[in-house]
Order: structure tokens, then sequence, then C-alpha cells
């Protein structure tokens, strides 16, 4: 029966201590703009979407908005 899998040598890679997704949203208020659009090559509209959701919980200060298959974060206005 022949291998399907296949083991290679490797170090463990460290962790993160925080998410791409968290600096990108650190990179956009550091930025002062009212409004920039997100992308990362090669990754789908759809994960950077379920990403950014997920690291702007219990942001007030920036929301993402959609328009078709682009994503963008906003600033929102301060009262």
């Amino acid at each position: 029966m022949a291998k399907t899998y296949k083991l290679t040598e490797s170090g463990v890679p460290e962790r993160r201590s925080q998410s791409v997704y968290a600096d990108i949203i650190a990179d956009f208020v550091a930025t002062g703009a009212e409004s920039m659009q997100v992308s990362i090559e090669g990754m789908k509209p759809a994960t950077l979407r379920a990403g950014l959701r997920r690291a702007l919980k219990g942001n007030e200060d920036v929301k993402m908005a959609q328009r078709g298959e682009e994503t963008y974060l906003v600033r929102q206005p301060r009262d």
C-alpha cells in the first residue's frame, strides 16, 4: 500500500501575539484616514471579512463595510 502522506523534519514556528487582522486595524487607525480599502493577496474576500469581523469585536471606533467583493475599514464619527 502506497503512503499518502509526507513527513518533513521541521521546528515549530513561534506563535504570533496578535493576528494579522489586529495589525491591519492598528495600521488603519494610525493612518488617521476616514476609510481605506483592505485586501490580502491570495486571500478570499470572505476569509478577510471573517477575520476582520472577529478582530473588530468591541471596537466602537472602526467598522467594516462591504461593497460587492471589496472590503473597507471606516472610522466612526465621534459625537
